[in-house]
């Protein structure tokens, strides 16, 4: 076994499985035929070698991290090219993700270390279409071929550095162009959008479509939150006694005259200015002299002194920012913004909102709240549209 320094490419078709789970067996190995000759004759091309085939997926390793980059954009403008005319199914869209690095190469060929374990990684947060690569590629290509972007960094599941990752501007290596096309590639790489700007074909969302997707978040969690306290009530919920063993009321019968029968509640009056409520948030008794509901027999979800639903108030605001940071890293964006299509990326590159990123915006959202709603109002008059949880997570929101 030896140890040598070189760069890794991993390709994956997108949504193999799923694509291929109405497929016959004559079908799906028709779509990695297909694959394999469209993609294996550019890998030849740029001189690299195939190190094995996962299911869909292709492990290369090239000598030359500039050929392993102009290799992706090549077979990226393939499959566009064969995709051109398909129906969906039989598109072919893969992600490509290169990373360099040293790695330990078995007799049989396999390579094995760090290098391969964060090539994967990327690959998972790769775009279809399109190729992703780490600094450390980026550091050693020549920059001029393959114009590029910087996406940031990351940070990978078992690997304990964050990773800065590139994504390449174009379809076609600028290297392999005549000077005319050549400079026209150029004026589309000074045209690519710098940190701040968002990318082609996503438009900032305006602050009254963000504001209407806001309202609808809040009334679905105003549902969710109401379904839960009416669980709370029903015929499971748990009964809490408060009282006091000196204090306990004596048991008598009363006149037909102090009993108040109403729509949803029972009002019971005692000779000595005692009032008994009972309703569907429970039962209070009140007695002169003495702070309301002293004596209180109540359902679990307490609301015999009414403090109890102010003590909650941190609560809900909690499970709020949680709700919301869980689908912005998970999905891009909250059901109230999926309707008004709207998403969340990142601020650089419109990238998908990492979890730091998530959860950092969506509990910073509590203070644009608490400022009386300044934060929020922010992004009336800020340029880009943003709110204060926006600029402090690096993040925006756009149409879709």
């Amino acid at each position: 076994m030896e140890t040598r320094h070189i760069t890794i490419m991993l390709t994956d078709i997108k949504g193999f499985t799923s694509k291929t789970a109405s497929f016959s067996r004559a079908e799906t190995q028709e779509l990695l035929t297909k694959h394999r000759e469209l993609v294996l004759p550019v890998i030849e091309k740029f001189h690299g070698r195939l190190v094995k085939t996962i299911g869909d997926a292709f492990l290369v390793a090239f000598n030359s991290p500039t050929d392993a980059v102009l290799c992706g954009v090549e077979v990226q403008t393939v499959l566009r090219s064969h995709n051109a005319d398909k129906p969906q199914d039989e598109k072919i869209e893969i992600r490509i993700a290169i990373n360099a690095g040293e790695v330990a190469i078995h007799d049989d060929g396999d390579i094995y270390g760090d290098a391969v374990n964060i090539t994967s990684r990327l690959e998972s947060i790769a775009e279809p279409g399109e190729v992703f690569f780490t600094e450390s590629v980026y550091l050693a290509m020549n920059k001029k071929e393959v114009p590029s972007s910087e996406i940031g960094y990351r940070q990978f599941k078992g690997i304990p550095e964050k990773i800065k990752v590139f994504r390449v501007l174009r379809e076609t290596p600028v290297g392999a162009q005549p000077a005319g096309v050549a400079a026209v590639a150029a004026e589309q790489t000074a045209a690519a959008p710098a940190a701040g700007q968002t990318l082609p074909g996503r438009t900032r969302a305006g602050f009254w479509r963000r504001f209407t997707s806001l309202l609808v978040d809040i009334c679905i969690f105003a549902i969710a939150m109401n379904i839960l306290g009416l669980q709370a009530c029903g015929p499971n919920a748990k009964v809490e006694t408060k009282l006091e063993a000196s204090d306990k009321p004596e048991v008598r019968n009363i006149p037909a005259g102090k009993v108040d029968i109403k729509s949803g509640s029972i009002t019971i009056k005692g000779d000595n200015g005692e009032v008994v409520s009972i309703d569907k948030n429970g039962v209070k008794v009140n007695e002169p002299g003495r702070p309301d509901g002293k004596y209180s027999k109540r359902t679990s979800v307490g609301f015999a002194t009414g403090d109890t639903d102010k003590k909650r108030v941190p609560l809900k605001m909690f499970i709020w920012a949680l709700y919301c940071a869980i689908m912005i890293w998970r999905f891009g964006a909250t059901p109230g913004m999926m309707v008004l299509k709207l998403k969340a990326v990142e601020d650089a590159a419109g990238m998908p909102v990492p979890a730091d990123k998530a959860f950092l915006r969506s509990f910073f959202s509590l203070v644009s709240f608490g400022a009386a709603g300044l934060g929020y109002a922010w992004a009336l008059w800020e340029k880009d549209k943003r709110t204060w949880h926006d600029i402090i997570a690096g993040t925006r929101i756009v149409k879709i």
